[in-house]
């Protein structure tokens, strides 16, 4: 009874990443952008490793974990324009984002046996280190492609096509890491407390 549940929970984790990729090739038919053709493609590929990754170790990732994962590729690939048009839109991302991979990160961590304070701490710190890669591979796309994923970039009012520097590559990598950090560090202390006002009110009720 439980094997069958749980191909029913994938089944269903199957049938929404159908529905999601039949509507994004509906997108790219309509618009018939290569540039949008290339931001959807990057978004199924994500969600289709998300899923295999979840499958193939039978990590059961909740409804939750999915919603957190379609909003980071849909901000990150298909919503990428905005990076040179709105600069505040890296920012915003790089605050919030790290706050949904928090939750990722403790739901695998959550199965370790530490105490509650220490599940925390190592999410953090994973979380930190995710980053920190994060950032190194931007770097290293930069240095052999020149994509300009580092440092903020507007698009000129004269042209389309040009793109100038509103902060340079060092400080746009320094301020991103901050507000990295910053994100998920909130998330940990929020969740930290409500974990142990729950686990208090049980107490309580127990007495």
């Amino acid at each position: 009874m439980k094997r069958k549940g749980f191909y029913l929970n994938y089944r269903k984790k199957r049938t929404i990443l159908l529905i999601f990729t039949v509507i994004l090739l509906i997108a790219v038919y309509l618009f018939k952008s290569s540039s949008f053709i290339l931001r959807a493609g990057s978004t199924i590929a994500v969600m289709a490793l998300f899923y295999a990754i979840d499958h193939f170790f039978d990590i059961r990732f909740g409804k939750r974990h999915y919603l957190f994962m379609f909003i980071i590729v849909i901000a990150g690939f298909l919503a990428s324009p905005l990076y040179y048009i709105y600069p505040n839109y890296d920012k915003i991302q790089h605050f919030i984002q790290p706050m949904f991979i928090c939750s990722l990160a403790f739901y695998l961590i959550k199965k370790l046996h530490l105490e509650l304070k220490w599940k925390l701490v190592f999410t953090f710190l994973t979380v930190v280190a995710i980053l920190g890669f994060f950032e190194i591979g931007e770097f290293t796309l930069d240095s052999l492609f020149h994509l300009k994923l580092q440092g903020v970039y507007l698009r000129d009012i004269g042209g389309l096509k040009k793109l100038n520097l509103v902060m340079n590559p060092l400080k746009d990598t320094m301020i991103d890491m901050l507000l990295g950090v910053m994100g998920a560090a909130i998330y940990c202390i929020i969740f930290g407390v409500s974990m142990k006002q729950k686990l208090n009110e049980n107490i309580f009720r127990e007495f």
